[in-house]
């Protein structure tokens, strides 16, 4: 399954498939903070405070200056963890346009928020990517053995 995605290529040189790109575990290093599962659906800022997961956070800045359309698809428990994942991709990913930053409900399917038909998601939770795939678009577990960039060489 490691696929060198750089070689999807139109002909025109300009990527097909765009990259969705999930932020908790995946970019942002929520299992390094303790009790993150009861702190992060009250703690106002608790998703401004989480440290970056470096190699993933430079592997997607390469991936939009090779050209990639990539977007972040994230849950969120409330509105105020809203603000702060912008806040925080604001900060760590500013290449990423407002309006590419697609904020879901915790518990809700990722498939029905992509804004096309096509789409690579990156993601840590199985569940996420067993669903993506379900409607019929790919998808790459990441975890700390298989970063973004072992699909990207």
């Amino acid at each position: 399954m490691s696929q060198n995605l750089k070689t999807n290529q139109r002909a025109d040189g300009k990527r097909k498939t765009p990259i969705y790109c999930d932020m908790d575990g995946v970019l942002a290093d929520f299992d390094a903070e303790p009790n993150a599962l009861e702190r992060f659906m009250v703690e106002q800022d608790f998703f401004t405070r989480l440290k970056p997961i470096s190699h993933n956070v430079n592997a997607i800045k390469k991936l939009i200056a090779d050209g990639y359309k990539v977007r972040i698809l994230s849950a969120s428990p409330n509105a105020t963890g809203d603000k702060g994942k912008r806040k925080w991709l604001k900060q760590f990913l500013p290449q990423i346009k407002p309006t590419d930053i697609i904020i879901m409900r915790v518990g809700q399917n990722k498939a029905d928020f992509a804004k096309t038909k096509t789409g690579i998601l990156l993601d840590d939770w199985s569940k996420n990517c067993e669903q993506w795939e379900a409607s019929g678009r790919e998808s790459r577990r990441i975890s700390p053995t298989t970063p973004i960039g072992y699909y990207f060489n």
